[in-house]
């Protein structure tokens, strides 16, 4: 294996264990998307109320009932809970405020008590790209 195989290699390991993986870069997205353990998340170049409103709206474009809205005054942090069609798992969006005015976005897909649907959360962090960019 050569050297720069090597190292790919290793980063790649290393970010793996990590648990955050660059999955695709989106646009408006700050570095991409990125995969966790649970969903996938990603920073975006705008304040918490406009990506909430991003959110609302690709809730709406994808069938997601908006089930629950958690707002902390404290520190601005915003938690949306939808319900999609039968047969799709529910889903959690947790915007948290940056020192930039940019939002961190999670997004998770829950099928059950401990499985996500990572590729289900993926559709709607780039839905919410796409709207609020």
């Amino acid at each position: 294996m050569t050297r720069r195989r090597l190292t790919l290699a290793v980063a790649f390991v290393a970010a793996g264990a990590s648990g955050c993986v660059v999955a695709a870069a989106g646009a408006g997205a700050g570095g991409g998307i990125y995969l966790t353990s649970r969903g996938v998340e990603s920073v975006l170049a705008s304040p918490v109320p406009s990506v909430a409103d991003a959110t609302e709206a690709a809730f709406r474009e994808l069938g997601i009932e908006r089930t629950g809205l958690e707002v902390d005054d404290e520190d601005g942090r915003r938690v949306l809970r939808g319900e999609p069609e039968e047969g799709e798992p529910d889903v959690t969006v947790t915007l948290q405020p940056e020192d930039s005015g940019s939002t961190r976005v999670e997004v998770t897909a829950r099928t059950s008590v401990v499985t996500w649907d990572k590729d289900y959360a993926r559709t709607v962090i780039e839905k919410i790209v796409e709207l609020s960019s």
